[in-house]
């Protein structure tokens, strides 16, 4: 079937699964009506249940999870969340009839549903439920994605697909389907009572050594992608103690901005660890191809052909198990730059003389003056009591799109928080929400998993609960990371204010292959149907900061434009 992945099948009418099994082979568990497939590691608690992924106690693999009772699986699911972790997917089916699908909280492990007359399909790959050039391509969720990073919610963008949000549990019970939410942010940002900077600081050192640790002792050999940045530099100093055979690996663009290597080589050599570095080739980019076209939305860019390459030549000189990644970090740390953590402070404290001390703190992190700050804490408390506020790029979409995009809003349960929360945690759950959706690179059934071990529900839990005002401490961002690793990692590493990015080998992409993406853009799918405006192509050429986005903005559509014609069969 494939290399990873599952896939489940819960048929409404009993006595059609057996029509199932013939022609997908014999299933690895069935009862009654449901019945899996998989690739993945799998465990069977009881005859009712089993657990797809990989599941941890603490530090270590779990022992078999032993369901009591004739039809737990609520409590069960529930006991799950309180002493396990991993990237899993629960599968429970009662002696009432009842089927639930649970998927844990960090969304390790893609999950997928589709929804047909008789049955209910999930799986881990959403090629395993839509084949390209079969698969209907909604250009209306296609023009919501590119509208908005939050318009990420339930569905995909191949229509009649959806996913299943991380905490949430589907059941299915005789033709009806619910969602019940088992898990949600809003549950762990309450601050631990009495607990210092510094016990903070201690306790997500030790969390994240845990957690990642227990990752690594899952694979005999990993390539982790580095930067020299904070995320990146935090998961090799936990993963180091526990691997096996682990390589890092950092790539380098043609600009200043996006070599990094200094900083990755510090870190490397610091922890004892062999280091690969590697260029961006322009030669590895095919600007008419779509990278990652298993993914369920068209946001993976152009310039992310160059680290497929670079892993399918190192796959063919070393054995890889695993890509480890840092990805998520930003958000699991909480990495503000605003006065949220000032609102927060008020509304949780009241007036205090140790406002001023995050007032000075965003000061410092901002590098504008006490004045600005407040006018800006004022301006968004008006606005929603400071909330998350979701964010709308109408450049390149067409008008009709634009407003249907807007018109739309929301699907994603994070994003509507109780009004009690703090605003500084409604933007801590979007930034998680955001940091899901971009996990999954390559498809299970041909690579190895990509592992994002800061997503851990560990972690989340843990960052969730810390208030945003301690975050940027001293003026600087995710300031309890930066203590909690200050002994681990080069202070050249954990006092870095700089960010790194590929930009620069993204203008060389456009640079050369200008024409090219503007005649496919112009003649492609996206523009029959509705969704871009070619008249961002005939804007003039501009060297300063706009100019940049208006490239960025040009590759992005490019990116998805690349994804629809894939899915199109074209």
């Amino acid at each position: 079937m494939m290399a990873g992945g599952f896939r489940i099948e819960i048929v409404f009418a009993e006595e059609g699964s057996h029509a199932l099994s013939h022609s997908l082979g014999a299933a690895d568990f069935r009862i009654a009506n449901v019945s899996i497939w998989s690739r993945e590691p799998m465990q069977r608690p009881d005859a009712q249940s089993a657990i797809i992924g990989r599941l941890f106690k603490g530090a270590d693999f779990a022992d078999a999870v032993e369901c009591g009772g004739p039809d737990l699986a609520a409590d069960e699911g529930r006991r799950l969340l309180r002493d396990y972790w991993g990237g899993y997917v629960f599968v429970h089916r009662g002696r009432d009839g009842v089927a639930r699908v649970f998927r844990d909280p960090s969304g390790a492990l893609p999950c997928y549903v589709k929804r047909e007359v008789d049955r209910v399909i999930l799986a881990g790959d959403i090629t395993e439920l839509a084949l390209p050039g079969s698969g209907r391509v909604d250009f209306g969720e296609v023009a919501r994605v590119l509208s908005s990073g939050d318009a990420r919610g339930r569905r995909t963008c191949i229509d009649g697909i959806d996913e299943l949000i991380a905490g949430e549990c589907l059941v299915v019970t005789d033709g009806a389907q619910t969602l019940e939410s088992w898990w949600t942010p809003w549950d762990h940002v309450v601050p631990r009572a009495g607990a210092t900077f510094d016990d903070l600081a201690e306790d997500l050192r030790k969390t994240s050594q845990s957690t990642v640790g227990a990752w690594t002792r899952s694979y005999s050999s990993i390539l982790l992608g580095v930067s020299g940045g904070l995320d990146s530099s935090i998961v090799a100093a936990a993963a180091a103690p526990a691997a096996q055979r682990l390589t890092c690996i950092t790539l380098s663009g043609p600009d200043s901005d996006g070599d990094e290597r200094r900083y990755a080589a510090a870190m490397s050599s610091h922890l004892g660890l062999d280091l690969r570095e590697e260029p961006r080739e322009i030669g590895d980019i095919e600007v008419d191809r779509a990278a990652a076209p298993n993914h369920p939305w068209p946001i993976v860019p152009l310039g992310r052909q160059t680290n497929e390459a670079v892993h399918n030549r190192l796959r063919s000189e070393m054995p890889i198990d695993a890509f480890f990644t840092g990805n998520g970090g930003d958000a699991v740390l909480c990495s503000l730059r605003s006065a949220i953590p000032l609102i927060d402070r008020v509304l949780a404290e009241g007036p205090s003389v140790r406002l001023n001390s995050t007032l000075l703190d965003i000061c410092l992190l901002t590098g504008v003056d006490r004045r600005t700050v407040l006018r800006h804490a004022w301006d968004r408390y008006r606005r929603d009591r400071g909330r998350h506020q979701i964010k709308f790029n109408a450049s390149g979409l067409t008008r009709n799109a634009a407003r249907e995009a807007r018109a739309v809003g929301v699907s994603h349960p994070w994003l509507m928080p109780p009004r009690e929360i703090l605003p500084g945690k409604t933007v801590h759950a979007a930034y998680l929400m955001r940091a899901q959706k971009s996990i999954e690179l390559y498809s299970r059934a041909f690579s190895p998993p990509h592992v994002a071990p800061l997503i851990s529900q560990p972690v989340m839990e843990l960052c969730l609960s810390i208030p945003t005002w301690l975050w940027v401490s001293g003026g600087q961002n995710r300031a309890v990371a930066r203590r909690a690793f200050a002994s681990e990692l080069p202070s050249l590493v954990t006092t870095r204010t700089s960010k790194g990015g590929p930009g620069g080998f993204d203008m060389l992409i456009y640079r050369r292959n200008k024409d090219r993406l503007h005649e496919r853009l112009r003649h492609g799918l996206l523009t029959r149907n509705g969704i871009f405006d070619p008249a961002l192509l005939d804007v003039p050429e501009d060297r300063s900061w706009r100019g940049v986005e208006r490239i960025q903005r040009i590759l992005e559509f490019a990116a998805a434009e690349n994804w629809v014609r894939w899915w199109s069969g074209s």
